[in-house]
């Protein structure tokens, strides 16, 4: 090569140097400092233990989850349990990102990423703290991209607040709207086989009496009138399951859904060992909302003070299924008069 065609080459290479030592200078973030690989959160493999509280910020929802042995709960909800699992799969989801390649820079195409700024449009802030405050990680999360990566590996988009550079990274992390989702939904579970006598009593004071003598035998209504025909066995025993795979749809402090002084359902449920749960059901802002109490001799003691020290200080929304159940009448079982 000629001396001249060394030179100029040498003078190019000096300026691509000083171009990168510029932008690394200025903070330019054209020049990546992360790379194809690498753990997006390289810090919080090694500190999983220490997380104590899980913050997420949407658009439509802002939770803070805070550690509480091994569950969590929710400080919105007045630091009622949160579905546990779904936390923790936010953590080690957080831990287990990496960085595939990266994206945009620009902030008009982060909607496609659902990577806006925190608080519009889809995108999620997730933030990892430790007891002392410490933040462990921070990352504004976007769209997951199924088998996006092949064999099975999610992917998912990312960027960190304050960069501008969106990552589509290997993991999986999703996250609801549903502020139920984000809570342990459910309030008991009392199977049907169990109960032996339900007492359902409407406002005005009109009462439903079913009992039956054992778990196999079908359930008869007391003081029912000698030409009553019911519909079905079925229905006969629906209210009895009222109680089963019972969950929430909201909760508060029940101090802060007092129980009204009128237009209150009655349902007495006792079991063949002992337990004894009653709730209370009434209408507040479109809602269906119960206060539960329980109480047990013998065998049921144990389970009754569970059970109280579970929904004592709590006042839930429940499906209106449920609350079906719960207000039952006589004439909700029996046949139609004929020509009715």
């Amino acid at each position: 090569m000629q001396p001249r065609g060394l030179i100029l080459l040498a003078a190019a290479t000096l300026f691509l140097v000083a171009l990168a030592v510029a932008a690394l200078a200025t903070g330019d973030r054209t020049v990546s400092r992360a790379a194809p690989g690498e753990t997006a959160l390289p810090v919080l493999a090694g500190k999983l233990d220490q997380v104590a509280l899980v913050g997420l910020k949407r658009s439509a929802l802002e939770l803070t989850f805070v550690r509480d042995g091994d569950g969590w709960l929710v400080a919105e909800k007045d630091k009622y349990p949160a579905a546990a699992g779904k936390v923790r799969q936010i953590v080690l989801g957080m831990a287990d990102l990496a960085f595939v390649e990266p994206k945009t820079q620009k902030a008009d195409l982060y909607p496609r990423l659902e990577l806006d700024d925190p608080g519009k449009g889809k995108s999620t802030l997730v933030t990892l703290k430790d007891k002392w405050g410490a933040t462990l990680g921070e990352l504004i999360v976007g769209k997951r991209r199924y088998d996006r990566l092949g064999a099975g590996n999610d992917g998912v988009y990312i960027r960190q607040p304050g960069d501008p550079q969106a990552w589509l990274a290997r993991g999986s992390l999703e996250f609801s709207d549903q502020l139920s989702s984000w809570l342990d939904r459910r309030i008991l579970d009392l199977p049907e086989k169990r109960i032996a006598r339900v007492t359902l009593t409407q406002p005005d004071g009109d009462k439903l009496v079913l009992t039956r003598a054992t778990p196999d035998a079908e359930f008869t209504v007391e003081e029912a009138p000698s030409e009553a025909k019911f519909k079905s066995e079925t229905a006969t025993r629906q209210p009895a399951m009222a109680l089963e795979a019972l969950d929430l749809d909201d909760v508060k402090p029940a101090h802060d859904m007092p129980v009204p002084d009128k237009d209150v359902f009655a349902a007495s449920f006792v079991t063949f060992d002992g337990l004894t749960v009653d709730v209370r059901l009434f209408d507040n802002d479109n809602l269906h909302w119960i206060v539960v109490s329980a109480a047990g001799a013998g065998t049921a003691e144990a389970e009754a003070k569970e059970i109280e020290g579970k929904v004592g200080r709590w006042a839930y929304a429940v499906p209106s299924y449920k609350t079906t159940a719960l207000n039952t009448k006589l004439a909700d079982l029996l046949e139609p008069a004929k020509g009715s």
